[in-house]
């Protein structure tokens, strides 16, 4: 069972959110929400843009967690 704070379903554009995921840890802006439900984020301390739907491609596990900054 995982345990989320906040759903990807609630993500605004211009809102900063963290994700940990598989021991890694991301702070992003979400930049701009697709229709497929994907959004383009900005990372907070590298300023990289990329699709949130990448951190996520191998799954959740364990010690997935979202929440909004």
């Amino acid at each position: 069972m995982y345990k989320m704070n906040a759903s990807f379903d609630i993500m605004r554009t211009g809102k900063c959110y963290s994700l940990t995921n598989y021991g890694e840890q991301w702070k992003f802006e979400v930049m701009e929400i697709f229709d497929n439900n994907d959004f383009r984020i900005k990372m907070i301390d590298t300023l990289e843009e990329q699709l949130l739907s990448e951190l996520i491609a191998y799954g959740k596990g364990k010690d997935f967690k979202f929440d909004e900054l």
